[in-house]
């Protein structure tokens, strides 16, 4: 598989989006777990992450906010996006 290039912000939102239960989450809900970062910064990197096919998208309904918003959830390229590298550490 070819490595994908992710930035340090796409790392970061990825690996608060895989502590979610479930792996799954609202864009709002990997923002609440961040500092620093803003709605739309945080939504952009997960779509732009689901246009690599680490994430997945899904149209749900938030109960806390009553409206259909998307829902992300990584997916095992995902993951092994942002695992520690050993074979870096030579």
């Amino acid at each position: 598989m070819e490595k994908v290039k992710l930035t340090e912000n796409m790392v970061a939102v990825l690996k608060v989006l895989a502590d979610l239960p479930e792996g799954k989450g609202f864009a709002r809900q990997v923002l609440a777990k961040m500092e620093g970062k803003t709605f739309n910064g945080v939504n952009a990197t997960l779509a732009a992450a689901a246009g690599k096919n680490l994430v997945s998208k899904a149209r749900k309904i938030n109960e806390a906010e009553e409206k259909i918003l998307t829902e992300y959830a990584i997916l095992p390229a995902g993951l092994e996006a942002i695992a520690p590298e050993a074979e870096d550490a030579e």
